[in-house]
């Protein structure tokens, strides 16, 4: 079992960014009801092109657990929509309280099993770790902008009244 841990930055405060990740996941939570979604991961070069891989996957969401009653975990799971050799995943996604109040961090936590048993787990340790990171720091980029999108949205229909 690999684990995995990344953590994004967003400028936008913690009650704000916890209100809008909620309101997006409340309702597949509740509902069970799973969602596609494309992975990407991009791949840079000495020429500043590089290589991108997709994969779609099928995402579940579901309300997780804080013992302490401060943060509110999502449950995360994604496996592969068409198959192949590629990891299920099973982790969180929390919004946690930064030093400054205008600032939050995002999370994702969690594990994922190399498929293909002993090959997978080989390959996993050569280069399979580092396209999971990639494509969790690109899950994390993809929340955390819709977040501060509709965050900086807000603040600028309150500075229009």
């Amino acid at each position: 079992m690999s684990t995995l841990f990344h953590r994004r930055y967003l400028a936008c405060p913690y009650d704000r960014a916890r209100y809008i990740l909620a309101e997006t996941l409340q309702d597949l939570a509740e509902s069970g009801r799973p969602v596609v979604q494309r992975l990407r991961v991009q791949f840079p070069s000495a020429d500043g092109d590089g290589a991108s891989v997709e994969k779609d996957v099928i995402v579940t969401y579901g309300v997780g657990n804080d013992p302490l009653h401060f943060d509110q975990p999502w449950a995360v799971h994604w496996m592969p929509a068409n198959g192949g050799p590629f990891p299920e995943f099973d982790g969180t996604l929390t919004v946690r309280a930064d030093e400054d109040y205008t600032t939050c961090a995002l999370e994702l936590r969690g594990n994922y099993e190399p498929p293909l048993g002993i090959p997978g787990a080989l390959f996993d340790t050569v280069l399979g770790s580092r396209i999971a990171s990639a494509t969790a720091r690109e899950f994390l980029k993809e929340i955390g902008t819709r977040i501060e999108t509709r965050y900086r949205a807000e603040e600028a229909a309150k500075a229009s009244r």
